[in-house]
């Protein structure tokens, strides 16, 4: 015994110490509880509902058998009972004749015998109970005449008991005569009530009345017992297996006053219709177990993967270097992040008070329109207006007054659909803002450095410009005329020089806002025949001509002469430079009808600009002289762009690869004057577009 106490304690032990067994268990039973509770309250549910459905299967069961007790019974005893009444009836014959011999007992049993076929053969017992007269008179029947039943005891004390009670009385289930399934049928008979003369007795062939029955109860997939009072069961069909069970309906019925009982137990019946519903409640509860617990699994996910993403949206909203703030419909400040608060030196909750434009100053030239519809046009997909190329905007620290500037991306949130079928279409904004003040400043610096060395390298090549042109022109001395070819070339490369500084000089003037125009009225025939007459050396060395085409009347524009000139001399020298060798450029002045504007077109033809290209030649450094290896600098055109953009004009350009390329330039006219119906039209339409 010492020995057992102490193993289980030392198991109990071990069981403590290996908590690497017991804590897995324990925290997968913790961690899952909520499937545990839902599967032992589905099993709950189905034993409930299976147990439900048992006793109403068992209810019913216990009914429907019932009823057929019931029939079974009624039919039976009303057979019985008709015989006892065709007994009655032969008593009541038998009392009205004086010598019993004279009736006919044939004739009445075959009269009775025809309707009620249950009898099997009738007697008349004297009252020394011997057997006189039988029905049918058959060679075997007729060995049973003068047959003394009074030496047999059973049927000895049936008579007695007939003749002591005066009524018609039945036997049990006996072998009668060598029968075994008779039931007798006794009623005594009396002549005026007080002269006892015998019996009437009919022979019941029980099985004649049970065979009906019996083939009902098959075809039902029943089986019925029949009991007589002395408890003896008249059974043909042996039970199987299932039908050894407690019956299902039990009744007792009394035929002249005898208790016989029948039992009525299933074969098939309900019970099979139970297994299939309990079979199918099971299953589908299981299956939708399974469904509900792949539900839970899925709802479980989804709200783990959204657990996750809400962190690591926080994460990044938190840690993001950027600012990152929500905007309401009116363009308050509904959500910001850690940068909002440090560069404006404000708190979450002074935050929440402010709108957009309490805060930050933008850059672009639609600012006033934005604050006063409350909107982010920037963000519109129906904006029409041109915007900067990089969205820029302001903030100031509170405390501090350090400015920033911001590079501004605004997005639109858009209502989803529960939103739009709702009676206000909610709106809303997200901005994203970076710290582009270092770049900026970095930007100026480079600017200015640039602006100084160009500045600077300037006079130099000015300073060379004229001493290659003087020893050119021979003031030095006489040189030869290989010496001259050599001069004239370093003088060329020493003017492509000097005009790649003055753009980019220029180029930094119109970036800083420093350059400035002088306008006055001007005729653009006149200005663009000094630009080509100045291109005419040009247009020599590369045996090409030029056509120009200007229609009558045409009004003045507004212009600086100079820096026009430098716009129509870049788009001319390029138009030169790309050309076709012996090829024919054109140059058009046209004003279109309803237009108050100008419009010079250049085309010529060569290798074309591609559909890629064409987007991005206004672009700043962008060049297509590598490509067709030549020197640029590419801002010649973005120039161009700007000094057309600051007459209050528009510039563009149409190209189809290896055919004819055209520049568009349109100027507002001073004065609107009808276009000619003799000018010459350019080969396309020359037409003004929107953000060129």
């Amino acid at each position: 015994m010492p020995n057992a106490i102490e193993r289980t304690i030392a198991t109990i032990k071990a069981i403590r110490s290996n908590q690497f067994l017991t804590k897995p268990i324990v925290k997968n039973l913790s961690r899952n509880r909520g499937v545990l509770v839902v599967w032992l309250s589905g099993f709950l549910l189905l034993g409930g509902i299976d147990l439900l459905l048992v006793q109403n299967t068992q209810r019913e069961e216990k009914y429907q058998h019932s009823l057929v007790a019931q029939h079974f019974q009624s039919r039976l005893q009303s057979s019985m009972e008709a015989h006892v009444t065709a007994l009655i009836a032969l008593n009541v014959i038998y009392q009205n004749f004086v010598d019993i011999s004279q009736y006919d007992f044939q004739q009445y049993g075959q009269s009775i015998t025809a309707n009620l076929h249950g009898f099997r053969r009738l007697f008349y017992v004297s009252p020394n109970l011997t057997l006189t007269r039988i029905y049918p008179y058959t060679p075997k029947n007729a060995q049973l005449v003068n047959t003394h039943l009074d030496k047999a005891p059973v049927y000895a004390s049936l008579f007695s008991q007939a003749r002591q009670t005066r009524q018609p009385f039945t036997s049990g289930l006996l072998n009668f005569m060598g029968d075994e399934d008779s039931v007798l049928a006794i009623i005594p008979i009396y002549r005026n009530n007080s002269e006892f003369i015998g019996y009437a007795v009919g022979d019941i062939a029980m099985q004649v009345l049970w065979n009906p029955l019996q083939k009902e109860s098959m075809a039902n997939q029943r089986t019925i017992h029949l009991s007589d009072p002395a408890g003896r069961v008249l059974q043909k069909t042996a039970p199987s297996v299932r039908e050894k069970q407690k019956p299902a309906a039990q009744l007792t019925f009394l035929v002249t006053n005898q208790p016989w009982h029948l039992t009525v137990e299933p074969r098939h019946g309900l019970r099979d219709l139970l297994l299939n519903q309990r079979l199918a409640l099971w299953f589908g509860g299981l299956l939708i177990l399974i469904l509900t617990q792949m539900l839970i699994n899925g709802a479980k996910r989804y709200k783990r993967n959204l657990s996750e993403a809400q962190h690591q949206f926080e994460t990044m909203f938190h840690a993001s270097p950027d600012g990152i703030l929500m905007l309401g419909d009116n363009l308050e400040l509904q959500l910001t992040n850690p940068p909002i608060k440090e560069w404006s030196g404000l708190s979450a909750e002074a935050l929440s008070k402010k709108t957009f434009f309490d805060l930050f100053s933008c850059q672009c030239p639609h600012m006033a329109k934005c604050r006063e519809l409350s909107f982010l046009l920037c963000t519109s997909d129906q904006f029409e207006g041109e915007l900067p190329e990089s969205l820029e905007t302001e903030i100031t620290h509170n405390q501090s007054g350090i400015n920033r500037t911001l590079r501004l991306n605004a997005s639109r949130l858009k209502a989803d659909k529960a939103e739009r079928d709702g009676v206000q279409e909610q709106r809303g904004f997200i901005c994203v803002l970076g710290d582009i003040s270092t770049r900026k400043e970095l930007e100026r610096v480079k600017e200015s450095h640039i602006a100084t060395l160009t500045h600077d390298l300037k006079t130099p090549l000015l300073a060379q410009e004229l001493v290659l042109s003087s020893l050119i022109n021979g003031k030095a001395g006489t040189i030869t005329s290989d010496q001259q070819k050599l001069l004239m070339g370093a003088s060329d490369s020493v003017k492509d020089l000097l005009d790649m500084v003055n753009a980019t000089l220029l180029f930094y003037k119109l970036e800083s806002s420093h350059l400035a125009m002088y306008k006055q009225p001007m005729n653009l025939q006149l200005l663009l025949k000094d630009v080509i007459d100045s291109l005419q050396p040009l247009l020599e060395k590369r045996q090409l001509s030029l056509e120009f085409h200007a229609a009558l009347n045409l009004p003045e524009v507004s212009v600086d002469p100079i820096q026009m000139k430098r716009v129509f001399h870049n788009i001319l020298s390029n138009a030169l430079n790309y050309a076709l060798r012996q090829s024919t450029l054109h140059l058009y002045i046209h004003q279109a009808d309803q237009e108050e504007a100008v419009t010079v077109c250049i085309s010529n033809l060569g290798k074309g600009i591609g559909p890629q290209e064409l987007p991005h030649i206004f672009d700043k450094y962008y060049s297509l002289s590598r490509k067709f290896k030549q020197i640029g600098s590419g801002l010649g055109l973005y120039i161009a762009k700007r000094i057309v953009e600051l007459h209050g004009g528009k510039i563009w350009a149409e190209s189809e690869p290896d055919k004819e390329t055209r520049f568009y330039v349109s100027l507002p006219a001073i004065q609107k004057i009808a276009a000619s119906p003799t000018m010459q039209t350019p080969p396309s339409a020359i037409r003004a577009k929107e953000g060129v």
